[in-house]
């Protein structure tokens, strides 16, 4: 019999025949033993084996009522206690069975690859139309007709408004009159002066009467010239009375419906914006300005060694503009003014592009996330951004080496395309890191790597495809939680100088 069965033997003895010292009434068995006494006897007797106290041994040894005798009782106890040290000594015998050790957990590693990207930094800017016009009365009356349609596109000396001419071409019609009085004046002075020419000759007449003739002479050669300007000034007026687009665009609202009195002093009729093309302004940080010149100075390799490069509008970025679901804009700019100052409240430099607006998708007063973008792509180490870790000690990603053991790697992150950020230190293309499972190990631990896929962009079809030169076309999509240069709304102008995604895209 092996010793943990002797052991329970013995136990179930000693509980259901009584333990030394019981004071209980002796009864049969089937009616003596009930689980709370169980329970008693089991807890009495553990405490008289392991109790170091000499009474207590004695008194166990020297009680003759235990329903068996004490010989018997020490017969049990004994083996009781041989059962206890046989069962421990049989578990720690060299026949124990060993435990497996535990499997290691399953992780979903990447390996780490460079891509050619685009660095890019965005601000908001603010769309402005080509060009506008504000139309307003020249001269006053009542509004006889509006010949376009609100809302359309004009082109330029097409007719808007009507003002009743009536009273202008009567103004015109005297004026002329006065004109045609005026020209028979000075042909009568002139035939006098000839002929008081003649008669001074003949010494019929003074001189002074040749001079006053000349004179005269003069005096309706200027009532001419006034008169002439008179009826230009006329004809100005009727010209006025019919107001035309002079570009070429689309209008706005009429401010006056057609019997309403109008004049210089009624303000704007109507607004026309040319569109296409349309312009965007937005301001950089003049610390990023000073970095995107020089960096462009350099590439070109064309400046004078004082400062002086190219052509610095350029700037070697290419301006395009991210629409309000995400998604690019199907045509990218080009930069067709930089201010010659520095905004001294802000520490700002004014920027404008020009972007093509055919379909008119683009109003003017908009305001618009700006993208600008190296023309040239770089090669550069990307992870998952959800493969990076933060602690006090800054960034780092879980690496697993050949012996399949994670060990922690510190890293410096750069800008962010999508779900994927820049490694710009600590991270080689090759290395395999925990993607997916990474709660369930840490460094120093092996593991069991598995292949996975690395997240999918959905912003990836509208990033820009510098090399066909423009951006690609698709329809709106939720913008992740990072589509700009990276981390968050547009940048802010007066403070892009020292974003970290400026100094990405320099």
């Amino acid at each position: 019999m092996r010793g943990a069965d002797l052991a329970f033997a013995g136990l179930v003895g000693l509980l259901v025949s009584g333990l030394p010292g019981d004071s209980a009434v002796r009864a049969p068995v089937s009616t003596r033993v009930s689980p709370l006494l169980f329970v008693h006897r089991a807890m009495k007797l553990f405490g008289l084996i392991f109790s170091g106290r000499s009474a207590a041994r004695r008194r166990f040894v020297a009680t003759g009522e235990a329903g068996i005798h004490s010989v018997a009782g020490a017969a049990v106890a004994v083996g009781l206690l041989g059962g206890l040290l046989g069962g421990l000594l049989a578990g720690c015998g060299p026949g124990a069975a060993p435990e497996a050790p535990p499997e290691p957990p399953a992780v979903g590693v990447i390996e780490v690859t460079a891509s050619a990207v685009n660095p890019y930094v965005e601000f908001v800017g603010k769309t402005r139309a080509a060009e506008t016009v504000a139309l307003r009365a020249r001269v006053t009356g009542f509004l006889e007709e509006r010949s376009f349609e609100e809302g359309a596109v004009v082109e330029a000396g097409d007719v808007l408004f009507k003002i009743e001419p009536q009273q202008y071409l009567a103004t015109l019609a005297q004026a002329e009159a006065e004109l045609a009085a005026a020209e028979a004046s000075l042909n009568r002075a002139q035939v006098d002066l000839a002929r008081y020419r003649e008669l001074v000759e003949a010494k019929n007449v003074s001189q002074q009467k040749v001079d006053e003739a000349e004179a005269e002479v003069e005096v309706q050669k200027a009532a001419v010239e006034t008169a002439q300007a008179n009826v230009e000034k006329a004809r100005l007026s009727v010209g006025y009375t019919e107001i035309t687009a002079p570009i070429g665009g689309r209008i706005d609202l009429a401010a006056f419906d057609v019997g309403n009195l109008v004049g210089p002093e009624s303000g704007v009729l109507a607004t026309i914006n040319r569109m296409d093309p349309i312009k965007v302004t937005f301001s950089i940080a003049e610390t990023w300005y000073l970095s995107l010149v020089q960096n462009s100075q350099q590439t070109e390799g064309n400046g004078d060694g004082n400062g002086n490069g190219g052509d610095d509008s350029t700037l070697r970025r290419v301006p395009m503009i991210k629409l309000p679901g995400g998604s690019l804009y199907a045509h990218r700019g080009r930069f067709d003014f930089v201010d010659n100052k520095v905004d001294e409240r802000t520490g700002t430099v004014l920027i404008r592009a020009e972007f093509p607006n055919p379909d008119r998708l683009l109003l003017p007063g908009q305001f618009v996330t700006v993208v600008v973008a190296r023309e040239d792509a770089v090669e550069a180490v990307t992870i998952p951004q959800a493969a990076v870790l933060t602690d006090q000690g800054g960034a780092y990603v879980l690496e697993v080496d050949d012996e399949d053991k994670v060990r922690a790697r510190r890293i410096e992150i750069g800008q962010r395309f999508g779900p994927d950020v820049v490694v710009t230190q600590g991270l080689e293309a090759g290395t395999r890191i925990v993607l997916y499972g990474i709660q369930k190990v840490r460094p120093g631990i092996a593991v069991k790597p598995e292949p996975a896929a690395a997240p999918v962009d959905p912003m990836a079809a509208s990033m820009p495809d510098l090399q066909s030169g423009g951006a690609t076309e698709q329809a709106p999509t939720p913008a992740s939680t990072d589509a700009r240069s990276s981390e968050g709304p547009a940048a802010d102008a007066a403070g892009a100088g020292d974003d970290p995604a400026a100094r990405a895209a320099q």
